[in-house]
């Protein structure tokens, strides 16, 4: 049943790009928590799908933080494929197997404005090969997380700070192969957890959304290993509505060897660039929001900076050059 799964899929190499177009015809204003640093949508996104969590053959931790501007934020998160000890040969072990179990945990603070919000998430997946030669999977993930957000009072209110914590749960399935991917998910499925008589009042940045993801690799040059990948991140929330602009998120990525370097567009306000390079264990990356409808000197660019470090080895039936 699997490799006429994986047969189709291979046979049909459309589907993905279909995805991709499909999607541009599916944001309201809905928040995500952590809502910065904006870079872990590139870097970490098994945050807000938990099947990606361990969907490399290696754990990866990285480190985001905002620099510049108001809004002052830090992600530490870490994701892995589980491991197990291989064969031994003389009461010494030769090699790892990696079974179909991810794991990630991240631990944020978000400061927007009146608003902190302090949280960990944990999240496992099981990844199910498509094929004999664990090219392709399909995957689910669950995440739990718990939030605490402490806000200030509410101008010409009488409203007291108010400090509220959250538990949500976050849950998704995610497609990866040697050529594209794509994944659905929802985020703080149990929503704000404010009363009636809060909701009015209180804007804690915590409430249900769902994403859907998808993108291609198109090989340009197998030579220079030049690789371009576009992909689109759509955002919805219960109002399921369609017509807001900033429901579509495009990304734009090229591989070079062991550069990166994209455009990403989490709203249509500014120009996002994002660069990244890649060194045997571990990379640099950086995140810089050019303000469009202002000039750059009246308004502050909003820059991020972001580390990682792989540990372990990528297996050698699925390394190449740019499978980052």
């Amino acid at each position: 049943m699997m490799n006429h799964i994986d047969t189709f899929l291979k046979r049909n190499k459309w589907i993905l790009p279909g995805l991709l177009v499909l999607a541009c015809h599916l944001n309201t204003a809905a928040q995500q928590t952590p809502n910065t640093p904006v870079s872990y949508y590139i870097f970490s996104p098994f945050m807000i799908n938990p099947a990606i969590s361990g969907s490399k053959d290696f754990m990866a931790i990285d480190l985001a933080a905002v620099i510049q501007g108001d809004d002052k934020s830090q992600l530490l998160s870490g994701n892995t494929r589980i491991a197990e000890k291989g064969p031994t040969y003389f009461g010494a072990p030769v090699s790892r197997n990696y079974t179909q179990f991810g794991a990630g945990v991240s631990v944020f603070n978000d400061v927007i404005g009146g608003s902190q919000s302090t949280g960990m998430t944990a999240a496992a997946a099981y990844h199910m090969p498509l094929n004999t030669k664990n090219l392709s999977f399909i995957s689910g993930g669950l995440a739990i997380k718990g939030i605490y957000n402490m806000l200030d009072s509410v101008p010409d209110t009488e409203a007291p700070p108010k400090n509220t914590f959250i538990p949500n749960i976050d849950a998704g399935v995610y497609y990866y192969g040697e050529f594209g991917f794509a994944g659905i998910s929802a985020t703080n499925i149990l929503g704000s957890m404010l009363s009636e008589e809060d909701e009015p009042i209180f804007d804690v940045p915590v409430s249900r959304q769902y994403f859907i993801t998808a993108g291609y690799k198109f090989i340009v040059s197998r030579s220079l290993n030049v690789v371009l990948e576009p992909s689109i991140l759509i955002n919805l929330d219960d109002s399921l509505s369609f017509g807001e602009t900033d429901t579509y998120n495009p990304m734009l990525k090229i591989y070079m060897e062991d550069f990166c370097v994209g455009t990403y567009f989490h709203n249509f306000e500014n120009l996002t660039f994002f660069f990244q390079y890649k060194f045997p264990q571990w990379y640099l990356g950086t995140l810089v929001d050019f303000p469009l409808n202002t000039p750059f000197y009246k308004d502050e660019l909003i820059i991020e900076i972001a580390a990682g470090f792989n540990f372990g080895s990528i297996r050698s039936g699925t390394r190449t050059n740019w499978h980052w």
